[in-house]
């Protein structure tokens, strides 16, 4: 017998997802791209303060090399862009996806930034990064708060959807 309801073209396979980040997850996102772009100005900064860098970097130690002492600081310095802007990508990435794995690492490496932050704040160094230190500070401590808000929590411990 002939089906009398023919069945409508087949829909491509779209796989189930955990649907949108909330708007806390949402703004801890934000403020993780916030804090990107804090690092970059504050790498950019480094190249402007490079002399009283090497001053701190070489300090009362005349065995240092003042040449190493700038190699260093740029190395140093375009390897924490490159390494800190690809590891915030990752963690967008898998937060958005609701990945609660990616939350707890990401507070983790936040909490072990406020630590070395708060010990940053101690040394000497110019006013500017001193106060970018404290607005980085401010920013990871909100992006964790964001990041543990009741609605990213039902949002990261929703069942991930099989396949």
């Amino acid at each position: 017998m002939v089906d009398p309801y023919p069945a409508g073209p087949e829909q491509p396979y779209r796989p189930p997802t955990k649907g949108e980040p909330p708007a806390s997850v949402a703004t801890a996102i934000k403020l993780i791209w916030v804090g990107v772009g804090l690092s970059i100005l504050s790498s950019l900064l480094s190249i402007v303060f490079i002399d009283d860098l090497i001053d701190d970097v070489i300090g009362a130690d005349a065995s240092i090399d003042r040449d190493a002492a700038q190699v260093g600081v740029i190395v140093g310095t375009v390897f924490s862009i490159a390494f800190g802007v690809g590891l915030a990508i990752l963690f967008i990435f898998f937060l958005k996806k609701g990945a609660n794995w990616a939350r707890i690492v990401y507070t983790v490496l936040l909490g072990i930034g406020i630590v070395v932050g708060v010990v940053g704040l101690l040394g000497s160094q110019p006013i500017v990064f001193l106060l970018l230190g404290l607005v980085g500070l401010v920013l990871n401590i909100a992006t964790i708060v964001f990041l543990f808000r009741p609605d990213s929590n039902a949002f990261f411990s929703a069942p991930t959807p099989t396949y």
